[in-house]
């Protein structure tokens, strides 16, 4: 179940663990550690092909902000919008030429360290119902809004006043691939990083059996990322979870616990979006040129 604990300058540590549960015949998470970036994809069961959607999924984010592409530059947010798109492409074309609907589908979620003239952020990314969270002094902080029918319901109920409608269980309502175009618009959020701040990307296999605070409670523990990744994933199986379960830990700092000055419970998380790659790249005219 243990995958390696791995390291990165600047004092960025991580650990990643998966189990294909107690039901699944196969293991359709797969799980992406490449700083700056840690994702998730979780492959749809009901989609014939869910373990190639979600393998094609990180395979293809990396080799997009792959320094062999991108080059000495650090990888901002037009970057990673470009990687997804690449990566919604890729799996809508697992289909057969003919049936075109017909694409598997899989979750991607995740979290990128962007780092600014401002300081560092958590900038998180996300299609579909696996989430993105940071634990530090004060709690625990979910950075990522579920595409799922639960949580639509969960909304119109909040913001209209109107009774709550339950919808039937693990419905995703975006996705990579799964009959979907090939664009999918990815939801996208900065929160300021802070030293000591843990990071939890993990499917619905995890935190669709654990409550947030049993999240929090294992992560602050402070048995490193590696520990902590596969206590998540021993727990969620300890909680009856009846899917793959999967999770990627990773520390920003070195240290064994939480020791955060500013509480994770009082910064803000802002959406964002990127500019268009022709708007970011654009070079700028020289003085005196049409």
């Amino acid at each position: 179940m243990a995958l390696g604990e791995h390291a990165v300058r600047p004092a960025l540590l991580w650990g990643a663990s998966t189990d294909i549960g107690p039901v699944r015949a196969e293991n359709e998470d797969s799980w992406l550690a490449v700083p700056p970036v840690f994702a998730v994809a979780d492959g749809m069961g009901g989609h014939l092909g869910g373990a190639q959607a979600s393998s094609r999924a990180v395979i293809t984010l990396q080799q997009f902000l792959s320094p062999e592409r991108l080059g000495n530059r650090p990888v901002d947010l037009v970057d990673l919008s470009v990687a997804i798109d690449a990566a919604a492409s890729s799996v809508a074309s697992l289909a057969p030429a003919d049936n075109p609907m017909s694409a598997p589908g899989t979750t991607l979620s995740g979290v990128m360290v962007l780092r600014t003239t401002e300081g560092p952020y958590w900038l998180s990314f996300n299609v579909g119902d696996s989430r993105a969270y940071v634990v530090g002094t004060g709690g625990i902080r979910q950075l990522t809004h579920d595409h799922s029918a639960i949580q639509e319901a969960r909304d119109l109920a909040a913001t209209s006043g109107a009774p709550r409608v339950i919808p039937p269980a693990n419905v995703v309502t975006k996705a990579l691939g799964a009959g979907q175009p090939g664009s999918v618009k990815a939801d996208y959020t900065i929160m300021p990083l802070e030293e000591g701040d843990r990071a939890v990307i993990c499917t619905d296999g995890v935190h669709g059996v654990l409550q947030d605070s049993q999240i929090h409670a294992i992560v602050a523990a402070g048995d490193g990322p590696q520990g902590s990744a596969d206590a998540l994933v021993r727990a969620s199986l300890e909680a009856g979870t009846r899917d793959n379960s999967s999770a990627v830990v990773v520390y920003a700092g070195t240290e064994s616990r939480v020791t955060l000055t500013s509480n994770v419970m009082n910064r803000m998380i802002q959406p964002v979006r990127p500019a268009s790659i022709q708007t970011a790249r654009r070079v700028p005219r020289r003085e005196g040129s049409n």
